[in-house]
Order: C-alpha cells, then sequence, then structure tokens
C-alpha cells in the first residue's frame, strides 16, 4: 500500500469537489427530513430496505433470524477481478432494543492480471464475527430512528487479494432511518467506522488501516410487498487505526430493492458503481482499496 506523509498532499480535481458538494447537499436534505415534523409510521421493517445503506429497525423482542448476505467486487485497473463474501448468520433479539449475531463469512476469489496483486483461485473460510445492534430511538414512537451498531471480526484471509493472514477488526456504525411520506417513502443515514490491525502469514509484523464513511439513502414503495430506491455511499481509506495517514477515497451511487416473499421471508439488493474516487497513486478512480462495481444479494427469513 501506497502511503502519503501528508493530508494535505491529496489531489483534487472539479469532479472530487463536485462530488462532495453532492453529499453535503444529500447529508443538509435527509439531516432536514429526519427533524421535520413526525409522520405515521408503517410496520414494514426498514433494516433491508437500503441495501449496503442500513436502516435502524431491529425487530421485536424474542425474534430470531436467519440471513444470507452475498456480496461481489467486481473489477481493478486492469485485467479479471472477482471477489464473492458469503456473510450466513443467525440474530436474537433478547430485547425490543438490543439484538446479538453470530456471523460466519465464505470467500471465492478470482484473480488474473491485475496490477500489484497475484493471480488467485480461491474458494476458502475467510473470518467470523459478532454484531450488537442497540436501538436508541424507535421511529414508531419517536422523532426518528436511531441505532448504534458494533461489530467485532476475525479474519485469515485478505478481502481485497485472498493472501492468508491473521487481522482483527471491527466495524462502528450509527444509523438514523425516518418514514418520510406515510407508508410509502423512506429515508436513511449512516455514518461509519472500520478498523484493523493485520499481521500477513510472510512478515512478523502487524499494520494497521482504518475507513471513515456516509452514506444515504431512500427507499419507495411500489406495491404491498416491494420497494425500489437508491443510496449514495462515499467513503475514505486511511493507513493507521486512528485515520493516520489519508490513502484514498471513493464515491458509490446506485440503485436498491426490497421484495417481501412471504410471511417473514424477504429478498433485498443492491448494485452500487464508482463514480469518482481517489488515491494517492493517482488515477480518476480509487482501485486500490475499492472496486469499480459493488452487488448485495441477501435473503433473511423471521422464525
Amino acid at each position: 500500500m501506497q502511503r502519503n506523509s501528508s493530508t494535505a498532499n491529496v489531489p483534487g480535481s472539479n469532479r472530487s469537489v463536485s462530488a462532495r458538494f453532492e453529499i453535503g447537499s444529500i447529508l443538509v436534505l435527509l439531516l432536514t427530513l429526519l427533524t421535520s415534523p413526525l409522520t405515521h409510521a408503517s410496520e414494514v421493517d426498514s433494516e433491508h430496505l437500503f441495501g449496503f445503506t442500513e436502516g435502524a429497525d431491529i425487530g421485536k423482542a424474542g425474534e430470531r433470524e436467519a440471513e444470507s448476505e452475498n456480496i461481489g467486487h467486481l473489477g481493478k485497473a486492469a485485467g479479471r477481478y472477482t471477489a464473492l463474501m458469503q456473510n450466513d448468520s443467525v440474530k436474537t433479539l433478547l430485547t425490543d432494543n438490543l439484538r446479538f449475531s453470530a456471523n460466519l463469512m465464505l470467500a471465492h476469489f478470482g484473480i488474473s492480471g491485475v496490477p500489484g496483486l497475484p493471480d488467485r483461485q480461491l474458494t476458502a473460510l475467510q473470518g467470523a464475527s459478532f454484531e450488537a445492534r442497540y436501538m436508541v430511538l424507535n421511529r414508531r414512537n419517536g422523532p426518528f430512528g436511531l441505532t448504534a451498531i458494533a461489530e467485532p471480526r476475525w479474519s485469515q484471509i485478505d478481502a481485497n487479494s485472498g493472501e492468508k493472514l491473521t487481522a482483527y477488526g471491527g466495524l462502528f456504525t450509527l444509523v438514523a432511518d425516518k418514514e418520510l411520506i406515510d407508508d410509502c417513502l423512506l429515508g436513511t443515514l449512516n455514518l461509519l467506522y472500520d478498523v484493523q490491525t493485520t499481521r500477513l502469514a510472510v512478515v512478523d509484523t502487524w499494520s494497521g488501516d482504518s475507513k471513515l464513511g456516509v452514506s444515504a439513502a431512500l427507499s419507495t414503495r411500489i406495491s404491498a410487498a416491494a420497494f425500489v430506491g437508491g443510496e449514495l455511499r462515499y467513503l475514505r481509506a486511511y493507513d493507521g487505526l486512528g485515520l493516520d495517514v489519508y490513502s484514498g477515497q471513493a464515491l458509490f451511487a446506485g440503485p436498491t430493492f426490497y421484495v417481501q416473499l412471504g410471511h417473514g421471508v424477504a429478498m433485498s439488493g443492491a448494485w452500487n458503481i464508482q463514480l469518482t474516487g481517489r488515491s494517492t497513486t493517482g488515477g480518476p478512480l480509487d482501485l486500490t482499496h475499492f472496486e469499480r462495481q459493488q452487488v448485495k444479494l441477501r435473503f433473511n427469513s423471521n422464525f
């Protein structure tokens, strides 16, 4: 990974300035909507409505849920790059405000001719994680929904290259959502911080990296059982555990969908494209830390 000695040396462009302006405009709009007068909340569960972006709902006390989440990372600067991640989890609610889940992650890598990455065909256990969600505010009886998420994880395969390693990390997310038009349109805003410390198998030294992100999404009902929408996600990558040295950024956007297949059973997903980005190695996109496209398909069932 290329390192930069100062965040002041980050290259800029009209496109990146425009992207920041668009992000700021959307965040101002959503924050205004989130603090607008309370609307009637429908019974739809908002957690999976928004693709990669999260909703604040967590379910009801006593519920249990099985979920299979499949994420594809597609395309680098050249060559062929495919990284497929399957995250299978079981969730249980202890109270209306607190939910725990255990997650097992499998990975498949198909890498050929990508600069800086060895060719690799591999399918293996990628790692495991534990997640806790605490709902601070319920949008059904408050001004908006607010949920804090903490997900510590262990990994034995690098999620970018497929290289063998030992890594410990955590993803921390703050989620705020609200029903903007009664029983029709919902919006959400996510703030996230991702941190990881890594030891490669070939060298006995530890290194750290971190990411900071913000995302916003809207989802609208098109039938009694289906929603469609769109999301915008901005991510920044750093060397060091404390956002020490800037190393890249990317802006993703794309459509989302959610379909209720039956009682307690649903399918949802998203397709995101990197619209603009920049890394310390240059170029119009950051294809070192991120990919050209990211796709998600999720199945969940309550029992």
